[in-house]
This record gives structure tokens, C-alpha cells and sequence, in this order.
């Protein structure tokens, strides 16, 4: 250090210790002072490596240690200051008396004509502060008096102190113009060389920020610089900060390392109550690393070290730095210890995160009603947090009882009427009131709270209110839908509003699809990203991973299918983990409607054996008794998969269970399993029908409408599963499909024009926009059948093949080219997987003989069967069999064909074991043998063979 930087720092710590404790001079003589004479003593701090041993030694020792670390920490953007707190016994000084409310309570009721008993002039010094921090403007008055009371009553209260606590009130509560007329700053600049530091500082503060005076910043730095080498901590550390970051302060070379040092020394000052603010403001500096360089650890210990004396705000920082662990080593024991001295205190987000270690079971035994009663404290004193949290907790626990329900209304109504409610209260009661009263009825109230929540900024208020305009408003209001849709894409991707959008361009358009609005959001579109997983393939992930991570994020964004696609594709890579898959998805979607059900509902889907189907089902009764809707929907398409009439009993009570609610294609299942099962069509009871009148989604309103007897009433479903009809393709083909029913062919066309307008493009997409072009059955709707199959099996979609080969069987239509033909069943066969070769082979058998002929030539299928039979597949075994036994020629043959009998036998084809009976019977390639005979008939009927059950039983009762 230089010569002249060495003088500087001795003079300054010089003052600093000595002379610069004039101002803390007044707080000490008016700290030994109680009202009434009693005296009380304030503790000096012992910084480490420091000891009382006289001003001398201390200032010596001290500035060492500044010298020590200015000479030990290499200079880096911001200075690297070691500087730790002091080692002393832990005593309670900085405890707040009063809360802020029982402050305010008190001084709003003080007469003004006296200043209250048994207050020492610290505490009252205190007290005004914090006042003037809670609202100078409001309290202004009743500062000012206090202020006044004293300076009348204290003979150690100068006018100095006076000027400078009476100004900063004004200051604070930004009243410059009285201050201005008042004089008191002049009066405090005329007070001159008799000023103490820090009403030197504060002025320097005024001028430089141009408050009551002119702004003059040469004479604000000037007056820094006074109060600087006075030894005011404010003036050194804002001289400190601006030099380390390279301005140039002519009057001030001292280096910044050795500045902050001696300025949080000298901040540090006594052990009296208002040290633990000066303590919190080092913290601070350490820990945002904007004017010295970061150290949380420091930040961390210093935060403890006034948690230690009592602050309890610290206390919460202190926990804060173990929860995250930022920069520090973590202690699960220090962090509860601290988190319960600021919950003790009613720190609000202390309070939070006990609530939630409760909710999450860390570290503490789970226990909900302990973090909803801490919620509902909040939310007693007006804590929107308390408020928040608790609506948050009761969705998660799931809205199971009348009184939980009750309970979340009455939170999110009484959130939405503090001042600033969130955006998303509006929009979740608007969706609680849709839920409760249907789509139908007051309309107005749902409209007022997505109105409310759309101006607030929430984006699922602006999406329901846009779905709103689209349903019931009139063209302008289509127009307002459409800019609120557009805004959502392009500033928050919001999920569902391009599916929104889509509806609005394309299949609510008043004046027809808008084609070409549509092709600039095109590309936005959500694609099925479930469908490119059938038949997943830890390879096939790994090629799609993006195309994965959006399924992931779709499902965790509101997507219930996407949910039960991600738990379907990833229960079928590794059934093992099911169980791991289940509870980590439900989880993430616990707070979706349907979320859970979905999940559950895709892995039963992708499940290997029964036991762990039957687990999931226990899984899905248990949602379906607390009344989730799309539980009990999954398990009404289990029970109908069933294929018995007390399952069908059961599916029926499921679905009439859950009333209006239950998706319509439940519904269409429900009546297809009645048909098939011999009972008719599924007629719904009245009440259901009258209740999904008012909550019924697209295709309940379509069954309903199947369903009424009078036109009237059939009309009033169908306008009303019109207005709310997803714009997709299924909900197209279902619209379609209906209207050929009802005898609407105008209807199916508008339904298909608008599904032409989607462009379709992925395969699955083409084949079902054939599928419904196919159910029209014009020529012309056949031809574009046609078409659309055969541009899907182009692009590689598989399924579209065997729509393909369903026109061949017909070599008389007027679609049939044998070049084709021979074509794709060629192609089939040689890409065919070893469970899918028979289903070929057997569409071959029933081609023309022109087409068997030309394959014969190219594909051999004695040797497909042998790779397949190879493979392990018992219909390959017994077909390859079949084709060895026809064609032998040789003794080998005959016996190979025998050997692979018996294989598929034993791989359970049922076929198989009744060809081996028959084999055994006559002795066909094996030895005759009745009691073989007679066991492999016996597991054929068991296997469910009817020609062999009807053998055995003609044998039995022979």
C-alpha cells in the first residue's frame, strides 16, 4: 500500500474508533436512560482476534487485520472481503416486543399529549422507526409529535438529533415541499463542524439524490467524504462500493478491501437492539455479491449470528440458506432449529415452509391437517399465501367430501376479494361454477370471473374466456376470441389455444373454414405424439426422444391423454417398474382433472399380467368411490371388455353412476357392448339424459340427441354438441357418422369439408378421414377413400395396408389392379413380424389364383414359416407343420413336420394340440398312441378348440 493510502487509512480508522463515535455517543448516553433515571449499560462487541484492551490497541489491531486480508485476498471484480462475525455468548437483544400490528394499534390509540412510560428513549428511538418504515405518511403525525415530546422532555436529545430524525421523517414520507419551508435542512448544513457523521451522511444522501434540495452532486460527494473520514460506516462503504467498481473519487485512494473492512467494522458498532439491521445489511452485501465479492457462507453465518440474537427475520434466512444449501453445507438440525424460531415469530414464508416440509413429509412425519391448520392461519390473518396454499392442498388431496368442496370455494371467493388477486383464482372459480351449474346455465357469473381473471393477466382465464366468445358470442366477438387466442400462442405457448384457435378459423368460422389463416398457425399444431409409440421400442424412444419430450411435457401441461400415453409407453418398456411409473406420474398431474385416472388408465393398458392389472383396477375403484368422473369411466370400458353380464351390469351402474358427466364415447361403447351382448341399444334413463343436457361433453350430447324421441328435443342436444364439438378429426368423424344416422348427408359433408381443411398429412390422420369418407358411401366419397388409404400406406402406416387389402378381396371392383394387389402383398409378407405372417398368408390364400401365382414366384413361404417358427411363434410352428406334412416327400420331412407339431402344441396353439391328437390317433407321423390321443384333445378343449371340445364329449358319453 502506498505512502499516502497508508496515512488515509490510519486517519480514517482513527476517527473511525475515536472521534467518529460522536454520533453513537447520543445513542449510548440516551440508551443509559430510562424515563425516570434508571441506568442500563450496553455491551461492547469482541470481534475475533480483537479484546477491549483500550482505543489504542484496538485500532492497531483491527487495522492489521484489515492489512491482513487486503494482503491475503487476490483483487477480483468485487473485493474479496473475509470479515466474520464476533464471538460472543448469544443473548436475546434484538427480539422484537411488538409486531408490527400491536405497534401500530398502539401509537394509533396514543393521545399524542405525552410519550408512554417506561419506554427507554432507545426503544422509542425504535419504535418511531419502524413506524416511519411502515408508512412515514400515514404515522407522519404521529412522529412528528413524538419527536417533538422528546426533544422537550430529553436533555440529552440535541437539536442536532432533532433535525436529522425530524428531516429523515419528512424525507420518508416525501413530503419535500413542507420540508423545504420548514428551514431544518439549512439549519443542519449551519450546524457545521459540530455535525455528527451520520447527519453528515445525510445529508451527502440528499444532495446526491436531490431530495429538498437541489441535487448538487460535487457537494454530496464532498459531504461523503467528510463523513467518511469522520468514521460514518454509510459514508466509507458507499465510497468502497463505488471504487471497486473502477469509478475514480478524487480525495479517496483507500483501497476498497481495506474500506469494506473498516466499514463493517465500524457498521458492526455496539451490542445493542438495533444491531441486528446493521448485522442483516453485511449478510446481504456477502450474499447478493453486487459491491464485494459473493460468499454465501459468510452471508449465511452472519444471518445466524443475528438469528442467534434474537432477530427472527434472520433466523428465516438463516433456514432459507439450508434449505437450498446455495454455497453452503447443509444441516437438516440447524435448518429446523431456525425455521422454528421464524415460525415461532410468524414469519409468513416460514410459516409456508414448515406447512409444506408437513405436506411433503420431509424431514418432519407427514402430516396434512397440521400444514392446512398452518394455511388457514395465513389465511385468518390475510395472508393471500395462506389463501393460495391452501386451495393448492385441498385440489391435491382431492375435493372427496361436500365440505372439502364447500372449503375450496369459500377460499378461492375470499382470494378473489383481496386487493391484487392472482389472475388464477378468477379463472378456477369460473371453472368451479361451469362444474357446478353446467356450460348452460348462468353463463354470466362464469363470463364475469374469466373476464376478471383475463385482466389480471391469468392465461387460463383469457383461454375460457375466448372459448366463451366462440360458443356464445356473436362476429365480433369471434374476432375478439381469435386476437386473444393469437396473443396466448405468441407470448405463452398456452396449451389448448391453438386447438381453440383451430375451432375458431376452421369449424366455428361464420363464414366458412378460413384455409389460409389457418396455414400460418399450422405448424403449431400438437400432434398425437402417443401415436408415434405403438409398438415402442426402447430403440424407437431413443430415435423419437424429442418428439418424447414433448409428449412428457404436453402430458405435464393439462393433457390427460398425453398423461396416460406417457405412462402406457413407459409401463410397456419396463412393466416391472409400473408401480415406480404409476406414483411418479400421478403425482405430476395430480392437479389435473382426469390426471390421475388417465395414468392409471394407460399403464392397464400396457400391463403384462393380471396381477398388476387387477392392482391398477383396485387403484382406479378407490378414485371411482371418491367420485373421480374418468376413473369411473376407465373402469366401465374395463368391465365392458370383460364380455359377461354381471361385468355389463357393472360398466352400466358405472356409467349411470356418474351421470351428465361421463364422457360420450362411454356412452357409444356402453351401447355397442349392450348390442353385441344381445340386449339391444342402451337406453339411458331420463334423468341422465336431463343431465347431460346441462354437462354433457360433444359426443354425450350427440348420444342423447340418438336417444330423445320428439325432433324438438333432438334438436336441442344437437345444437348444443355442435357448440362445444372439438375441432379435430375424430370429433368430425363422430359428427359425420351421426348425421348419416339421423339422415343429415348435407351435415356429413360440412363435417368432412372442414376435416379436408385440417390437411391431415400423418398417416393416422388419412386413414381415419377414410374411414369416414368410407362410411359416406357415394362413389365419389369411396374414390377419396381410396385415395387417402393409399397415400397413408406410401408414407409407411401400416394399418392403412390392411384397409387396402380389404378393397382387393373384391377383384369385381371397380378399384382393383391385380399389379397392386400382388404389389402389397408381396410387400406384407416380406415385412411382415413373425405374429403377423399367418394373417397375411391367409389374405393370400383367398386371392386370385393369378396373384397366388405371381407371389409364389417371388416369396417363399415354407421358408418365412421356418424363420418364424424359429422365432418362437406357435401359429408359424403348426403352419410351417402343415406345409412340411402336404409337401413331404421324404421320410425327414414328415418327421420334422411332426417335430414342429409338437412344439406349437406345447407353446399352447390350440390348432396344434388337435392335430397332434389326430396325428397320435392314426399315427401320422408319430407313433400311434390312444392315451396321447386322448390327452392332446383334452388340451385342445381346454385351450377352447370347439372341434375338439365337441370330439371329446362325443367320446365321453361313447
Amino acid at each position: 500500500m502506498g505512502g499516502a493510502a497508508w496515512r488515509q487509512s490510519r486517519k480514517l480508522w482513527s476517527r473511525a474508533v475515536g472521534d467518529a463515535r460522536g454520533e453513537r455517543r447520543r445513542r449510548l448516553r440516551t440508551g443509559r436512560l430510562r424515563r425516570g433515571g434508571e441506568r442500563k449499560r450496553m455491551k461492547r462487541l469482541s470481534i475475533p482476534g480483537l479484546r477491549n484492551a483500550g482505543r489504542g490497541r484496538a485500532r492497531s489491531l483491527l487495522l492489521a487485520l484489515a492489512l491482513s486480508a487486503t494482503a491475503s485476498a487476490a483483487m477480483a471484480q468485487q473485493p474479496v472481503i473475509d470479515f466474520r462475525p464476533p464471538d460472543i455468548a448469544a443473548a436475546k437483544v434484538c427480539a422484537d416486543r411488538k409486531s408490527n400490528d400491536a405497534l401500530e394499534l398502539q401509537w394509533s390509540n396514543w393521545d399524542g399529549r405525552q410519550l408512554p412510560s417506561g419506554v427507554e428513549y432507545r426503544d422509542l428511538d425504535r419504535e418511531l422507526m419502524r413506524l416511519r418504515n411502515i408508512d412515514a405518511d400515514k404515522y407522519f403525525d404521529t412522529v412528528k409529535s413524538a419527536y417533538d415530546l422528546r426533544r422537550q422532555e430529553d436533555p440529552y436529545y440535541s437539536r442536532a438529533a432533532y433535525l436529522l430524525d425530524v428531516v429523515a421523517l419528512y424525507v420518508e414520507a416525501e413530503r419535500f415541499d413542507e420540508l423545504k419551508a420548514t428551514g431544518f435542512v439549512m439549519e443542519l448544513e449551519t450546524i457545521g463542524p459540530s455535525a455528527t457523521p451520520g447527519t453528515i451522511n445525510f445529508l451527502a444522501d440528499l444532495y446526491l439524490e436531490g431530495k429538498a434540495v437541489p441535487q448538487d452532486i460535487d457537494r454530496g460527494i464532498q459531504r461523503k467524504l467528510q463523513a467518511a473520514y469522520n468514521g460514518d460506516p454509510d459514508a466509507v462503504l458507499f465510497l468502497a462500493e463505488k471504487t471497486s467498481k473502477g469509478e475514480d473519487v478524487p480525495g479517496w485512494d483507500m483501497d476498497p478491501q481495506l474500506a469494506f473492512t473498516l466499514g463493517f467494522s465500524s457498521l458492526l458498532g455496539n451490542l445493542d437492539n438495533a444491531i441486528c439491521g446493521r448485522v442483516r445489511r453485511i449478510a446481504r452485501a456477502f450474499e447478493s455479491g453486487e459491491v464485494i465479492a459473493q460468499d454465501h457462507a459468510l452471508a449465511e453465518a452472519w444471518y445466524r449470528f443475528a438469528a442467534d440474537l434474537g432477530d427472527d427475520q434472520s433466523a428465516w434466512q438463516t433456514a432459507r440458506y439450508h434449505l437450498s444449501g446455495e454455497g453452503i453445507e447443509k444441516d437438516n438440525t440447524t435448518l429446523l432449529r431456525y425455521l422454528q424460531q421464524a415460525f415461532d415469530a410468524d414469519i409468513v414464508p416460514a410459516k409456508v415452509q414448515m406447512a409444506k416440509l408437513y405436506e411433503e413429509g420431509d424431514l418432519v412425519p407427514p402430516d396434512l391437517g397440521r400444514a392446512m391448520a398452518i394455511y388457514d392461519d395465513l389465511a385468518a390473518d390475510g395472508e393471500p399465501v395462506g389463501y393460495e396454499r391452501a386451495i393448492q392442498l385441498l385440489a391435491r388431496r382431492g375435493l372427496d367430501t361436500p365440505q372439502d368442496r364447500q372449503k375450496y370455494e369459500d377460499m378461492l371467493e375470499a382470494l378473489t376479494k383481496l386487493p391484487d388477486a392472482p389472475g388464477w383464482a378468477f379463472s378456477r372459480l369460473g371453472v368451479l361454477t361451469q362444474e357446478e351449474n353446467g356450460l348452460w346455465t348462468d353463463q354470466e357469473a362464469s363470463r364475469r370471473l374469466f373476464e376478471a381473471a383475463a385482466e389480471r393477466g391469468d392465461g387460463e382465464g383469457k383461454l375460457h374466456l375466448a372459448r366463451l366468445y366462440l360458443r356464445d358470442g356473436d362476429a365480433q366477438d369471434h374476432q375478439k376470441a381469435i386476437a386473444i387466442l393469437e396473443d396466448l400462442i405468441s407470448t405463452e405457448a398456452k396449451a389448448g389455444a391453438i386447438d381453440a384457435l383451430r375451432n375458431a378459423l376452421l369449424c366455428t368460422a361464420p363464414d366458412g373454414p378460413q384455409i389460409a389463416e389457418w396455414a400460418r398457425w399450422k405448424s403449431l399444431e400438437n400432434e398425437d405424439w402417443w401415436r408415434l409409440f405403438e409398438d415402442v421400442t426402447e430403440a424407437k424412444l431413443t430415435d423419437k426422444a424429442d418428439a418424447f419430450a414433448d409428449l412428457q411435457a404436453s402430458a405435464i401441461g393439462g393433457s390427460m391423454k398425453d398423461a396416460g400415453g406417457v405412462a402406457a409407453i413407459l409401463t410397456e418398456l419396463e412393466p416391472a417398474r409400473v408401480d415406480d411409473i404409476i406414483e411418479h406420474w400421478r403425482a405430476l398431474v395430480r392437479d389435473h382433472d382426469g390426471g390421475e385416472a388417465s395414468v392409471l388408465e394407460g399403464a392397464y393398458n400396457a400391463v403384462d399380467t393380471d396381477a398388476r392389472r387387477e392392482k391398477i383396477r383396485s387403484a382406479l375403484q378407490q378414485l371411482a368411490d371418491g367420485g373421480d368422473i374418468a376413473a369411473m369411466a376407465a373402469l366401465a370400458e374395463i368391465y365392458m371388455n370383460e364380455d359377461d353380464a354381471a361385468s355389463l351390469k357393472k360398466a352400466t351402474d358405472l356409467v349411470e353412476g356418474a351421470g351428465g358427466r361421463m364422457k360420450g364415447s362411454v356412452l357409444w361403447h356402453l351401447d355397442d357392448a349392450y348390442r353385441e351382448a344381445g340386449k339391444g341399444r342402451y337406453q339411458p334413463p331420463e334423468t341422465l339424459l336431463n343431465e347431460i343436457a346441462a354437462f354433457g361433453d360433444f359426443q354425450a350430447l350427440l348420444f342423447a340427441a340418438d336417444r330423445v324421441k320428439s325432433d324438438e328435443r333432438r334438436a336441442f342436444y344437437y345444437d348444443r354438441a355442435e357448440l362445444i364439438m372439438p375441432c379435430d378429426i375424430d370429433a368430425l368423424g363422430v359428427k359425420a357418422g351421426y348425421a348419416l344416422d339421423a339422415g343429415r348427408p348435407d351435415t356429413a359433408d360440412e363435417a368432412l369439408t372442414v376435416a379436408l381443411a385440417l390437411s391431415p398429412e400423418e398417416g393416422w390422420q388419412q386413414v381415419k378421414l377414410g374411414d369416414i369418407y368410407l362410411t359416406l358411401g357415394s362413389i365419389a366419397d369411396r374414390e377419396a377413400a381410396f385415395k387417402l388409404y393409399t397415400e397413408a400406406y406410401e408414407q409407411g402406416y401400416r394399418p392403412a395396408a390392411w384397409r387396402l387389402l380389404d378393397w382387393y378381396s373384391d377383384p369385381g371392383s371397380r378399384f382393383y389392379q391385380e399389379d397392386d394387389h400382388v404389389k402389397l402383398l408381396t410387400e406384407l409378407l416380406n415385412s411382415a413380424e413373425p405374429d403377423e405372417l399367418y394373417s397375411i398368408a391367409s389374405r393370400l390364400k383367398k386371392a386370385p389364383d393369378s396373384v397366388r401365382a405371381k407371389i409364389s414366384q417371388v416369396f417363399d413361404m415354407k421358408d418365412a414359416y421356418r424363420q418364424a417358427a424359429g422365432a418362437g411363434n406357435p401359429v408359424a410352428m403348426r403352419e410351417l407343420a402343415k406345409l412340411l406334412r402336404d409337401g413331404a416327400s421324404v421320410e425327414s420331412e414328415k418327421s420334422e413336420a411332426s417335430d414342429w407339431l409338437e412344439k406349437a402344441a406345447k407353446a399352447g396353439d390350440a390348432e396344434a394340440m388337435l392335430m397332434l391328437a389326430q396325428a397320435y390317433a392314426f399315427g401320422v407321423g408319430v407313433e400311434h398312441s390312444a392315451d396321447k390321443a386322448r390327452e392332446w384333445l383334452k388340451a385342445a378343449a381346454t385351450a377352447g378348440d370347439e372341434t375338439a371340445a365337441n370330439l371329446l364329449s362325443g367320446l365321453e358319453t361313447n
